[in-house]
């Protein structure tokens, strides 16, 4: 079995700093996370991109829209030398009541299953409380980072803090 990280997009990765009156798109937070996902790569986990794209159903993106959005932030990835094995995404906003948004575990199940992933030898990364929730429903061991709004979710049951993914070599 693969081991992975799941890693969320907005405030992770990509810049989230102007939410939520500007759409997280694929303005990557390059000096705070390039070594941290290489570092990653090079420890053998799959890299997987889990993230609650709310934009969709609030039709301020459309589903084509928010799939060129990962596409291009996979190709500036790679072009950095980083390999993302894949994406999910969950295009509705709480009032859906649907069961795949985080705090869900549904997108790292499924996800799991496609890449045949041993989920307790992987990992949740998220910025948000639903990150942590979703890794620990899924059970993955969770890690929050400062960037993005991490800094308003201390102390909701992560296994790990860092400042950002830079940081992962504390970990693994």
């Amino acid at each position: 079995m693969n081991k992975a990280f799941f890693i969320d997009k907005d405030g992770v990765i990509v810049d989230n700093s102007k939410y939520p009156d500007v759409i997280p798109t694929h303005k990557i937070l390059k000096n705070k996370i390039i070594k941290g996902l290489k570092h990653i790569k090079n420890k053998g986990y799959k890299i997987i991109i889990i993230s609650n794209q709310p934009w969709i159903s609030k039709n301020r993106l459309s589903l084509e829209e928010t799939h060129i959005i990962f596409k291009t932030l996979l190709i500036k990835l790679k072009n950095l030398e980083i390999e993302i094995d894949g994406y999910f995404f969950c295009p509705h906003q709480s009032s859906d009541n649907c069961e795949c948004k985080k705090p869900s575990p549904k997108m790292i199940l499924q996800a799991a299953k496609k890449h045949n992933i041993d989920l307790k030898n992987s990992f949740m990364v998220g910025d948000m409380r639903k990150d942590i929730l979703a890794g620990k429903n899924a059970g993955t061991k969770t890690i929050l980072v400062l960037t993005g709004r991490g800094k308003d979710f201390i102390n909701n049951g992560e296994d790990y803090i860092i400042k950002n993914l830079n940081e992962i070599k504390k970990i693994i």
